[in-house]
């Protein structure tokens, strides 16, 4: 009797791993090539959920420079969960998708493409939730290679502290700014399984 429900068991564990392999391309791992230009690593995972959806988190985090008395700098942590809609099959061919994002920052002496024109002489300090849609196109180049590019656009608040100086300086004030952001990566995607 023990040995017909070890043989149950394992006739179910073999059929659930020839499913996953029929379910191609479940897991993504991928790369922004535009956020590493601003020196920030980053990744993201994406999950097949059926045949059209797909859900994913990109994370970039820039810890630079060190120091901080350094007056010019970018640091920051991107958390960004999305969703996708496929036309045709997951990973492949154009897609639709919505994103939230949340951001911790600190950022001095730095052009932000016209967000926050005072950041060239002030420091800013404090957190950013935004929403968006965005599409792309995804291109196969091997079995377990890919490449991606998506354009779209978030809207969010930012709450802030602004202070003179990169680390010394005179206190401001705390101030909120709605803004409106780009949402543009060219991925690089590997195939996990």
């Amino acid at each position: 009797m023990l040995s017909g429900r070890i043989k149950t068991l394992m006739l179910a564990l073999m059929l659930c791993g020839v499913s996953l392999c029929c379910f191609s391309q479940t897991v993504v791992l991928k790369n922004n090539f535009l956020y590493d230009a601003t020196l920030t690593p980053n990744l993201g995972i994406e999950v097949r959920l059926d045949k059209k959806w797909t859900a994913g988190l990109n994370v970039g985090y820039q810890p630079w420079p060190f120091k901080d008395t350094t007056e010019r700098k970018l640091r920051h942590l991107l958390i960004s969960p999305e969703v996708r809609y496929w036309f045709c099959d997951v990973f492949s061919g154009w897609f639709l998708g919505a994103n939230a994002f949340y951001s911790h920052f600190n950022v001095s002496k730095v052009n932000l493409l016209g967000l926050y024109p005072s950041v060239k002489n002030r420091r800013k300090q404090g957190d950013a939730f935004a929403g968006g849609i965005f599409g792309g196109h995804s291109w196969i180049l091997s079995p377990r290679w890919s490449i991606e590019a998506e354009a779209g656009v978030d809207i969010g608040s930012a709450k802030y502290k602004e202070y003179d100086c990169a680390h010394c300086g005179e206190y401001y004030g705390e101030s909120n700014k709605a803004f409106l952001a780009p949402k543009v990566g060219i991925n690089i995607i590997y195939n996990i399984k």
